[in-house]
């Protein structure tokens, strides 16, 4: 059994689905459904909880499966906390985990870090003055800078993520 990500079908059927059956309260009235057995991305929820609930069913998905939880913030600055995760992801029988943070580099100076906004922290550059900053994000298992290669429904589902607390 393999919990696929399927991120073109995701959007596709639920178009399909609005179109057959109308708008639904928690099922058609997003641009794209959550796959796999993932908590779907908007729901608050903490991140032993949600390791709690999709870790059962990795050790039914022998062909793929993945649990990832989102973090704001540079996670070098409280390793602990990693540590923290990634050993509880270990005891509930995660199999392939994952922790999504942001990281952003200024290439004129050289930072590299979290920038909140559109001022680099380092040297107070702002990006609308030039080269625009690199912003990192994991999308999809992909390391990305960009979300233009991405279909509407994974964008959204990109813009509704919570961070996980």
């Amino acid at each position: 059994l393999l919990a696929t990500p399927a991120e073109g079908l995701s959007g596709r059927f639920t178009r399909i689905d609005r179109k057959l059956y109308g708008e639904i309260e928690g099922v058609t009235d997003r641009d794209y459904y959550t796959n796999a057995f993932h908590v779907p991305v908007y729901h608050p929820i903490s991140i032993a909880d949600k390791i709690a609930i999709e870790a059962p069913y990795h050790a039914i998905t022998p062909a793929g499966h993945i649990t990832y939880v989102e973090i704001d913030g540079d996670p070098l600055k409280n390793l602990e906390a990693m540590e923290d995760i990634v050993q509880l992801m270990r005891k509930s029988g995660i199999g392939y985990g994952s922790i999504n943070h942001p990281i952003d580099r200024d290439a004129v100076c050289g930072y590299q870090g979290v920038i909140d906004g559109d001022t680099c922290p380092k040297c107070g550059r702002n990006e609308n003055d030039g080269e625009a900053f690199q912003r990192i994000r994991r999308i999809t298992g992909y390391l990305v800078g960009t979300l233009d290669r991405f279909n509407n429904a994974k964008r959204k589902e990109v813009e509704d993520r919570v961070k996980h607390r």
